[in-house]
């Protein structure tokens, strides 16, 4: 998929996910006025129910399924590894309860602050890396992630950190295979290690700075990877150079 074309369905999943947000109880209400089911009792429910508990979840759903789609669709088109794809796959199911918080905005019962403080942390990952992705790579001789190590090396084990640790804090997964996937020793298995996972990933301190650490030193790694490599390696070496050689009044022999 071309960058032009991701951004473009970038867009109409931004859009469709504000209006499903914040504008869509005002259309359902709209509705409900000229569908006259305020004339008998009890028959606005149904239609209240479907508005909100059916068509509103729709909405989103197609907004991540469209930005899940797009991201996989990007990457296999600048030949990325595909373990970027199973990253995003996990960064996008570890953020699936975020939209529900929504659903009282239009009464007013959800705040900014309280938004920003049940923000999954896999989905900040999500969004830098889908914002990466719209770089046009294609347009210029530009490598995906760089062609330095250290910043494809920085970004690629922050990514593996964090999806670790989504995995290990994704409850509903042991229930999801031994309820509807009919494999229950495979769920007893992951219910068990999710805890040593989660251990793992928060380095044993039993708290998220891990994670937060992670997450500047992979904003850091993807700002380094679009940095022109000729220019700051010139930069570089004439800062040795320079350093290596001393100052001016250095070289003429004045202290």
């Amino acid at each position: 998929m071309f960058a032009g074309r991701y951004l473009w369905w970038m867009l109409i999943a931004i859009g469709t996910f504000v209006f499903c947000a914040i504008y869509f109880d005002y259309v359902g209400w709209t509705i409900i006025q000229f569908s006259g089911c305020e004339r008998n009792a009890g028959s606005c429910g149904p239609l209240i129910s479907l508005m909100g508990g059916a068509v509103k979840p729709a909405g989103f759903w197609l907004c991540g399924g469209i930005v899940l789609f797009c991201m996989l669709a990007r990457i296999l088109f600048l030949r990325l590894s595909l373990l970027w794809s199973i990253a995003a796959i996990v960064w996008f199911a570890a953020s699936t309860d975020f939209p529900t918080i929504f659903v009282s905005i239009w009464e007013g019962h959800v705040q900014l602050d309280a938004i920003f403080g049940v923000l999954p942390l896999p989905l900040l990952f999500l969004v830098l890396f889908a914002a990466y992705l719209l770089v046009p790579f294609e347009d210029d001789d530009r490598q995906p992630l760089g062609s330095w190590r250290l910043p494809r090396y920085a970004a690629a084990l922050t990514a593996a950190h964090v999806t670790l640790w989504a995995f290990a804090n994704q409850p509903n997964l042991p229930l999801l295979l031994a309820g509807k996937m009919q494999m229950p020793s495979l769920g007893a298995a992951i219910a068990n290690l999710q805890p040593q996972l989660n251990y793992l990933a928060e380095l044993g301190i039993d708290d998220t700075t891990p994670i937060y650490a992670s997450l500047m030193i992979f904003a850091c790694a993807l700002l380094a990877s679009l940095l022109p490599q000729q220019k700051v390696e010139v930069a570089w070496l004439s800062l040795q150079i320079f350093m290596s050689s001393g100052s001016p009044r250095r070289r003429s022999g004045r202290v």
